[in-house]
């Protein structure tokens, strides 16, 4: 699963540095101007996209990266922060109904590493899981349903720690503003490099907690 959700970051990198080149796309300036014409609907539509894909496992870098090419950084970040921890109390939940076997088919031995780290106060553990890539997001979101771990000190973990990647996102989708431009191009290089050295850390630090189990 890390794997197609990188590839499908790549696709999506490779697509939008295409379009932009080929295709008449409409700029930061005109999407924004299109968001501010819907008035409040939009902040409320794009919190709820943003909870319902976290739930569905849809990327969560995309969404952020929307956030601040559609809403510039700092409400961009405030929405999608909002809105990816309402994904994550959903996996959450929808976790604590279906069972601990169920998701243990999901995780198979990474639930016992979720498990170690949420032996620790719910807070904090929640933030090693945000701020450092042990598990992909959705994954995780699923995982905790199935620990020890408190909704309530999941929900202030998973907030706190989505700060520092949801920002980055942000601000280089506020980057693609002006689509085609050489600092877009340029976001995009760095988004995808972002991505995929995320993808090996957490392949690596989930290694190294399966041989030291």
């Amino acid at each position: 699963m890390r794997r197609a959700g990188l590839v499908l970051l790549v696709v999506l990198v490779v697509a939008l540095a295409v379009a932009a080149q080929l295709v008449d796309l409409p700029d930061g300036a005109e999407l924004r101007a299109l968001v501010d014409g819907a008035g409040g609907a939009a902040p409320v539509a794009f919190v709820a996209v943003c909870a319902l894909g976290t739930a569905v496992f849809f990327p969560k870098p995309v969404l952020a990266t929307a956030a601040g090419l559609l809403f510039g950084v700092g409400w961009g970040s405030a929405l999608a922060i909002a809105g990816f921890t309402a994904g994550a109390l959903i996996a959450f939940s929808i976790a604590r109904g279906l069972g601990r076997e169920t998701v243990r088919g999901w995780l198979g031995e990474r639930l016992a590493v979720l498990e170690r780290v949420f032996a620790r106060r719910g807070v904090e553990a929640t933030l090693v899981i945000r701020l450092l890539p042990i598990l992909p997001f959705a994954l995780a979101n699923y995982g905790a349903g199935v620990t020890s771990v408190r909704a309530r000190d999941f929900a202030l973990g998973t907030a706190l720690g989505l700060v520092p990647s949801t920002v980055l996102a942000a601000v280089l989708g506020d980057a693609l503003s002006d689509l085609g431009s050489p600092r877009s191009i340029v976001a995009l290089a760095i988004w995808a490099v972002l991505a995929a050295a995320g993808v090996w850390w957490g392949r690596n630090l989930i290694t190294a907690a399966a041989r030291a189990s």
